[in-house]
């Protein structure tokens, strides 16, 4: 006790007047301010000290600071004090403080003064920033997380299959790092068999483990639990509920989080852990974020799929009726059987050569399909009539595009059908029929179908006449391109027989 005492004296010779001012001072902080020597022995402390040492701030003068306030024998690795000291300048640093296991901020400041033998003297100011530096980190884990869902929401915009979506997701899930996780994982969804899950992403996954997991069923092993459950499956090591065990397995653990939707387990995402790692909450928060936007990403992929599904029945169905309009017209006319087909054929021909959409491509082929479907109401006779026609006959023919319009107005086409059928004998010059409409307010799927309606026609025998042959046909709309027909229409026909070798079947 003499000796702690004659410590005591022998530091505390800091002017008394000093003194008395810089404890009125200190004492009205409410962190923890002392001072210390270059020894690390405390010289003065303020009332805020008994924070985190209990008792008179008086009875920690002549202390050994490491060992009052830390509990240590000696410096700890990145002391802030024993920096100042070797540098001669304020040292401010914040840590994890060894004895509470809070965060800190620490600063060391010169103050000029020296004790009695001659050892420098420094403020000592520390004040608890736990609560700042956990909502840093809790901001930070925000901004990770919402990167990170941004990132998958961006992936599920692909135009690729859900499964490559998965795989897309996954793998950046595995790049991650600050996940603690191995590289190791799967995602595995609920398909055709309800009760069964099976595997369509994975990462880092042996042939042995592919095979093992590849399906695995409600209630078995951690997925499968995790997927009869509805709720996450944690083990820090391979326990009783790890069932799918195979020999050369090694040590590990898991997160199985299921992806749920509208209250039914559609998949579990399977992330591999190190043997003994802690159950952590922001892991598992954010790997339950990542499965609610799988959920939707899942939803709305099979959504889109079963959509394109419908279109494709409805369309097959329509094409179904178009076909069957198409034979009832070759039933009026025979002499014109194929026809309609062989038009749809160049026309979609012609379609693809200029770059249209692929809606318009298929507008065209269907509208080509059912082009001539007024035709049903001409009188076969005048349909079949060998030789030259009266006037009034053929005037009777060029009611057909009007009739056939009038036939499927009221039939719901994803495309302008009964328009490009009414258009199909209007011409660039205003010269054609029923309307006298002119250049680009005829549907460019109508100007198209117009020429491939003269070729196809021209090359083939009809009742009044012999076949005319291709280079009759190609030589018409040679020669009336432009006041007839358009131009780049022709062009892309003429390129499809004399450079791509095109013909008709």
């Amino acid at each position: 006790m003499r000796k702690k005492i004659e410590i005591q004296e022998e530091k505390r010779t800091i002017d008394p007047m000093i003194s008395s001012n810089l404890i009125n001072i200190i004492n009205s902080l409410p962190f923890y301010v002392m001072l210390v020597d270059e020894d690390h022995h405390i010289l003065l402390a303020n009332h805020a000290v008994k924070k985190i040492f209990s008792g008179d701030p008086d009875q920690l003068i002549g202390e050994y600071c490491p060992k009052a306030m830390h509990g240590l024998d000696g410096p700890f690795a990145g002391c802030p004090l024993e920096e100042s000291v070797k540098k001669g300048c304020a040292v401010e640093r914040e840590f994890i403080e060894p004895k509470s296991g809070r965060w800190v901020s620490s600063g060391i400041y010169p103050t000029g003064l020296k004790t009695s033998n001659h050892r420098a003297v420094f403020f000592h100011m520390t004040h608890d920033i736990t609560e700042r530096k956990q909502a840093q980190e809790k901001l930070l884990s925000s901004y990770q997380t919402q990167a990170v869902l941004s990132k998958l929401l961006n992936i599920s915009l692909l135009d690729i299959s859900l499964e490559k979506q998965l795989q897309l997701i996954l793998d950046h899930i595995m790049s991650i790092p600050w996940l603690e996780l191995k590289s190791k994982g799967s995602i595995f969804l609920v398909e055709d068999n309800p009760g069964f899950l099976v595997m369509k992403a994975h990462y880092g996954f042996s042939p042995q483990l592919l095979k093992t997991c590849k399906e695995i069923s409600f209630g078995h092993c951690l997925c499968g639990r995790a997927a009869s459950s509805g709720q996450v499956e944690f083990a820090d090591c391979v326990d009783s509920r790890h069932e799918n065990q195979y020999q050369g397995m090694s040590p590990h653990g898991h997160y199985c989080v299921p992806i749920r939707t509208a209250g039914k387990v559609v998949g579990v995402i399977n992330m591999y852990i190190e043997e003994k790692h802690k159950q952590n909450k922001k892991e598992e928060e954010f790997l339950c974020a990542v499965a609610d936007v799988l959920a939707g990403i899942i939803k709305r992929q099979r959504s889109e799929d079963e959509i394109k599904q419908n279109l494709r029945d409805l369309r097959q169905a329509m094409e179904g009726s178009v076909e069957l309009t198409t034979l009832m017209v070759e039933a009026k006319d025979p002499y014109t059987a194929g026809h309609q087909r062989q038009v749809s054929i160049l026309s979609c021909a012609i379609a693809q050569e200029m770059n249209l959409s692929e809606e318009q491509i298929e507008g065209t082929k269907i509208a080509g399909l059912i082009h001539d479907l007024g035709k049903i109401s001409i009188p076969s006779e005048i349909l079949s009539k060998p030789g030259r026609i009266t006037d009034l006959e053929f005037n009777l023919i060029k009611n057909h595009p009007q009739i056939g319009y009038d036939i499927l107005k009221t039939t719901q086409f994803p495309w302008p059908i009964k328009e490009i059928v009414l258009q199909h004998h209007e011409r660039m010059n205003g010269s054609g029929y029923p309307s006298g409409l002119s250049g680009e307010s005829i549907l460019i799927e109508a100007r198209i179908l117009g020429v491939a309606d003269v070729v196809e026609a021209m090359s083939s025998h009809r009742p009044y006449r012999p076949a005319l042959g291709i280079d009759k046909a190609l030589e018409e709309i040679s020669q009336n391109k432009g006041t007839l027909y358009d131009p780049q229409v022709v062009d892309a026909c003429l390129k499809l027989f004399r450079k791509k070798g095109f013909t008709f079947k």
